[in-house]
């Protein structure tokens, strides 16, 4: 490939290790097949560009320098560049799609200063959450927001895909609300910060859901919250989707007291999730941390609430038991099968049972095991999460299942609604419903990018064609019979 001539030709493996140690600059085939798939685990004959444009260097900087040095270096040699954090979003999104280097952003994983003070924090943007929150315990302090993966993902994941959604969030706000400031490296290594009011070529606002495409994040700012006196639990089952979403969005609009953490499932997730599950088809959990007045008052509202809607509890011993495992939840999923497929949409709470319904009506005659997960997000949104669960040796069910999200996708954004993560997978749908975001975002990347080496194929152009897509899935409902 011309990328391997490139590399080479201009000596860049040597080059690279005048400034970053030679045992982070890595050519191992196995190192790189580690670093070039993410927790998605879907099969080869799926994502055939992983294998054809497979990465010849995974190279870890220890800082934001070495980071500037080596996206400059690249450059240099045009040289294709995935920046990859924990690689725990899926959907391709820390996937090369045009070989070269892998920069992988684990090693940048300290924490520069904790300001009790000003209640912030400022870290490398490779740090994992739960180091980061280990490090906050100390002071008596916390992220205010962070996602359900903390225990594997990194601080810089969170903040280049959506964060949206997660632990904190629907009281504290959205990433985008919770970060002071970002240190920025562009694809030619310049370095710049950016703040809510910079008036350079980047905005926060371009950076927060980008997926890489405008250069790596280095470092982030961001306010963090004291950690309250008491946390309770609230769980509940309930015989319909009706009641228990009735009951979620009482929840979650209760101003008095917000939930910490608010999620709601079905049957078949818990059971694919826990080893134990409730027995009713519905359950909504709530997490509330606040002062034990306010947590007690809070604890008893739900209760009240629940009784009214012929809500079922749920043992005190099961909650804190999910609440322990929330990290693993959605991982846990894929013990029960060689093949997990799914798919995350955001949805509005005005939408949730239209959603709910067209999804049942979409996988009621079909084969497959299936499972849903609602987690709560700020401002009147929700991610709600899909899953169907595959055998890796059976294709016709594989693309089956992806044809049935498929539908479900287009649904969702002919009513208003997206996709909650995009990477090199989703890309497709994104310039389909979002033009004008599309061509704001194509014509700003060939500004910082003009050869378009880093996080290709990613919001400005698709890997794989929509006519050959929907020509895919058409054929799929024919064999799996999903039609």
């Amino acid at each position: 490939m011309s990328e391997t001539k490139n590399i080479e030709k201009g000596n860049f493996t040597e080059e690279v290790k005048e400034f970053i140690p030679p045992s982070h600059v890595s050519t191992d085939p196995y190192d790189i097949e580690a670093t070039t798939g993410d927790l998605s685990l879907l099969p080869k004959y799926h994502y055939k560009f992983k294998e054809e444009f497979k990465a010849t260097h995974v190279i870890r900087p220890g800082n934001t320098e070495e980071l500037s040095k080596l996206m400059k270096k690249c450059r240099e040699h045009s040289i294709p560049v995935t920046i990859r954090a924990a690689g725990s979003s899926c959907y391709s999104a820390s996937t090369p799609t045009k070989g070269g280097v892998v920069i992988d952003m684990r090693r940048m994983d300290k924490i520069h200063n904790i300001d009790p003070a000003n209640m912030t924090i400022k870290c490398d943007a490779g740090i994992s959450w739960l180091r980061l929150i280990e490090a906050l315990l100390e002071y008596g302090l916390g992220p205010k927001s962070y996602p359900t993966s903390y225990k594997s993902s990194c601080v810089g994941g969170f903040v280049v895909t959506s964060g949206k959604a997660g632990v904190g969030v629907l009281r504290n706000g959205i990433m985008k609300d919770v970060i002071r400031s970002v240190v920025f490296v562009k694809p030619d290594g310049t370095v710049e910060t950016i703040t809510k009011d910079s008036q350079g070529d980047l905005s926060f606002d371009d950076i927060i859901g980008s997926f890489g495409i405008f250069g790596a994040v280095a470092e982030v700012e961001m306010e963090v919250t004291s950690l309250n006196e008491s946390m309770a639990y609230g769980g509940y089952g309930f015989n319909t989707f009706k009641t228990a979403i009735e009951f979620f969005r009482i929840l979650k609009n209760n101003d008095t007291s917000k939930p910490f953490f608010l999620s709601l499932s079905d049957k078949s997730f818990e059971k694919y999730a826990h080893w134990t599950y409730p027995a009713r088809a519905y359950f909504v959990f709530a997490v509330y941390s606040d002062t034990p007045s306010v947590t007690s008052q809070s604890v008893s509202f739900a209760k009240d609430t629940a009784s009214k809607l012929d809500g079922l509890a749920v043992e005190e011993w099961y909650l804190k038991e999910k609440w322990r495992d929330i990290a693993d939840t959605e991982v846990n999923v894929s013990r029960w099968c060689q093949n997990l497929v799914f798919q995350e949409y955001l949805v509005s709470d005005n939408r949730v049972e239209d959603f709910y319904n067209f999804y049942l009506e979409k996988t009621s005659k079909q084969r497959y095991r299936n499972a849903m997960y609602v987690m709560s997000g700020a401002k009147g949104e929700n991610r709600i999460k899909l899953f169907g669960l595959s055998d890796i040796a059976n294709s016709r069910e594989f693309f089956g299942i992806k044809a049935v999200f498929n539908d479900i996708t287009n649904y969702n954004y002919k009513n208003k609604d997206s996709l909650y993560t995009l990477g090199v997978v989703n890309t497709q749908y994104f310039l389909k419903y979002n033009p004008e975001r599309a061509d704001y975002l194509r014509k700003l990347k060939n500004k910082l990018d003009p050869e378009d080496l880093v996080n290709s194929y990613r919001l400005v152009k698709a890997k794989m064609r929509p006519w050959r897509l929907g020509l895919l899935f058409w054929i799929a409902k024919l064999l799996y019979k999903t039609a």
